[in-house]
């Protein structure tokens, strides 16, 4: 019998000192991690492939999607974009990439 998500058996589970569960645990957190960043990266090139023929320039998996872990994320809440800087922006990339 496996204790929780992690697979222990229960025997290995209370074996275990505190700090050692807590590697465990912290090693199994990065797995998933990595595993759902991975889903994500498909999903981003997947859309990079299917938007490609309809765009004048090369594209990147950047240009269709940014994520957290890109390094390019806003941390600070004053570069927040509004909603009115965001429309102005959208429609620029779209004239850029001949997509208007």
């Amino acid at each position: 019998m496996a204790v929780g998500r992690i697979g222990m058996s229960i025997d290995d589970f209370c074996r275990c000192t505190p700090l050692e569960f807590s590697a465990i645990a912290e090693g199994w957190i990065e797995g998933e991690q990595h595993r759902e960043r991975a889903a994500w990266e498909r999903a981003r090139l997947q859309c990079t492939c299917m938007l490609q023929p309809y765009s004048r320039h090369k594209l990147k998996p950047r240009d269709v999607l940014q994520f957290a872990w890109d390094g390019d994320h806003i941390e600070d809440e004053s570069e927040k974009l509004t909603t009115t800087q965001i429309r102005e922006r959208f429609e620029k990339a779209k004239r850029e990439q001949g997509l208007e």
